[in-house]
């Protein structure tokens, strides 16, 4: 007759497992390089090298300028720097044979090395009429047409590195002593199902005084252009793992002290209150009021009652 009476319920069966404590944070994807592009000085552009959006290659051309006049005045200097070349030989043998004063030779000796100087000026401002990418990466929309006179200031276009991107994120101060280098995370930006994973590859060295926060840099693959710089990103960061107990979050029962349980102790339930920890979806940790070995139960409980006999239909372990 009592074990008719006894109420049935499911009991899950203390065992110390690795409680792994996850932090939420949002972040910003960032480009792993990004630069707007600029000329260097003022010039008409003559000739654009790229189609918008298009990967293109260290090095390869993306904006030609004006430079006719530098090749015409590079061409009259090339004409002069013979001249001294000759000059300067000549005043190297008469030096020789003492027929022209050493004051001389230096003479045109400074002039050779003015012209050469002069030269190399405008080799230079040649080398800055063609406009070429510092780095592989995707272009962006092109800002300015054949034949715009542009400036140092006058945006181009842009050139962003999405091979792999940048993901900054920030983290309460408490968990700066967790975060190290080479750590793995994982993420989910808007609009996509997918998970992803990054690793840390920098930390800040300071917390931020206005929000006790620390940032915190991950590095993300990017294969095929999947994820979009600027878009926000939804972290998921490991910052503990220890052993501890874990029970399922439906056998936790709010208490006037707190938190207790229901646990079978010698056939009949009895409550135990308990201190938790971290929560997940689905378990509870309990710092303080479970041992190895005790069943707690997790069903049935609107009806269990201290005292009350209790038949295990299952136990989840």
């Amino acid at each position: 007759a009592r074990a008719a009476a006894a109420l049935v319920a499911e009991g899950y069966t203390i065992e110390p497992q690795t409680v792994r404590q996850t932090v939420p944070s949002l972040g910003t994807l960032r480009p792993n390089e990004a630069v707007t592009v600029v000329a260097e000085s003022s010039r008409r552009v003559v000739a654009v090298h790229f189609e918008e959006g298009a990967e293109v290659r260290k090095g390869d051309l993306l904006f030609k300028l004006d430079d006719a006049a530098l090749r015409a005045d590079l061409l009259r200097l090339e004409g002069r720097h013979g001249l001294a070349v000759a000059t300067e030989a000549r005043q190297a043998d008469l030096v020789k044979q003492k027929l022209v004063s050493t004051q001389d030779y230096d003479r045109a000796r400074s002039e050779l090395q003015a012209i050469e100087g002069e030269m190399e000026v405008l080799k230079v401002q040649l080398a800055q009429t063609e406009i070429r990418a510092p780095f592989a990466g995707r272009v962006g929309l092109r800002r300015v047409s054949d034949g715009a006179y542009v400036s140092p200031n006058t945006v181009l276009t842009t050139l962003q590195d999405v091979s792999q991107l940048k993901l900054d994120f920030t983290l309460p101060e408490r968990y700066a002593s967790e975060v190290r280098k080479g750590q793995t995370f994982t993420f989910k930006v808007e609009g996509r199902a997918d998970r992803y994973t990054g690793r840390v590859v920098a930390v800040d060295p300071a917390i931020d005084t206005a929000t006790r926060s620390l940032l915190v840099r991950g590095v993300v693959p990017n294969p095929g252009g999947r994820l979009t710089a600027g878009a926000s990103a939804a972290v998921e960061f490991e910052v503990e793992a220890a052993e501890g107990v874990l029970i399922p979050a439906r056998a936790l029962v709010p208490s006037i002290n707190g938190h207790s349980v229901f646990v079978l102790r010698e056939g009949k339930a009895a409550t135990q209150e308990v201190t938790i920890g971290v929560r997940t979806s689905d378990q509870v940790q309990i710092v303080s009021g479970l041992r190895k070995g005790d069943v707690v139960l997790t069903s049935n409980l609107l009806r269990l009652r201290p005292g009350v006999a209790v038949r295990l239909e299952a136990r989840v372990d």
